[in-house]
């Protein structure tokens, strides 16, 4: 009887200590009462890279003036430019490998490497000479192939496109569904690639505040997260199954099985 009690007990109390540590597991920033978040982590500008979209607008106070930077769907250009944006009257290019957009009667333009304000101040330098002195003309742009995707041990792996050109890795992976149960918290894999095509991995840990302060906090476009699995998966992907009570639930059956078979 008291080998009986003895496993009974030991078996209790490594289901206790595994409940214990698969919660440990699961919980986000479990040391924020000792971590400053008030620190301000700067949001990255978004550079221009090849194969990045840019959709631009030139306005000005003669619309007339304005027309042929601004190519419509019959005429525009082959190579560089992809799609028309109609509804807002924004077109598109396409950033080739060389860094370049080819822009209407200025021709190519290499804007790799800059900001969105730095596109506009450069196109803007480009076209003025077409202008009449009293005209200012107006260069809208927009990074359209802003996005990151998600994929792995989430419960919905995605394509997010960005719009505002400013995401940070919790929203990002809130909006793919958040981590299921199985993904390795601490071990979150970021691959970013930069203009010149060099790629680069850092590692997120949820478990730990400190990610509100890294320099990685915020994406850049085409950046790619990557969520390890646990190495042994359990058999349902259903958090509310995966809660303390099922192990305690499978161990108590277990030993009830046991202790049968030890009396016979």
């Amino acid at each position: 009887m008291r080998k009986i009690l003895f496993v009974v007990g030991l078996c209790v109390m490594t289901a206790l200590f595994s409940g214990c540590v698969m919660t440990k597991q699961v919980a986000y920033f479990q040391n924020l009462d000792s971590v400053d978040i008030t620190k301000k982590v700067n949001v990255p500008e978004v550079r221009v890279k090849t194969n990045d979209e840019l959709t631009i607008l030139v306005s000005s106070v003669t619309p007339e003036a304005a027309e042929p930077f601004n190519m419509n769907i019959n005429s525009r250009s082959t190579s560089s430019m992809n799609s028309a944006s109609a509804g807002k009257g924004m077109y598109s290019y396409i950033v080739d490998q060389q860094g370049n957009i080819n822009f209407p009667v200025v021709g190519k333009l290499n804007v790799v490497g800059l900001t969105r304000p730095e596109v506009e101040d450069k196109i803007t330098k480009a076209i003025k000479p077409y202008f009449a002195e009293t005209e200012n003309p107006v260069v809208k742009v927009r990074f359209t192939s802003f996005h990151v995707t998600i994929i792995g041990e989430v419960t919905g792996s995605k394509l997010i496109n960005v719009e505002n050109e400013r995401l940070s890795i919790i929203e990002a992976l809130a909006q793919a569904g958040d981590l299921s149960v199985y993904g390795k918290r601490p071990n979150v894999l970021l691959v970013r690639e930069n203009s010149n095509g060099e790629k680069m991995a850092i590692r997120y840990n949820l478990n730990d505040a400190n990610v509100f302060n890294s320099p990685y906090y915020y994406l850049e476009q085409n950046d790619i997260i990557y969520v390890e699995p646990q190495r042994a998966k359990a058999r349902s992907a259903d958090v509310s199954s995966y809660t303390f009570w099922t192990p305690i639930s499978s161990v108590l059956v277990s030993l009830a099985t046991l202790a049968i078979s030890l009396t016979k």
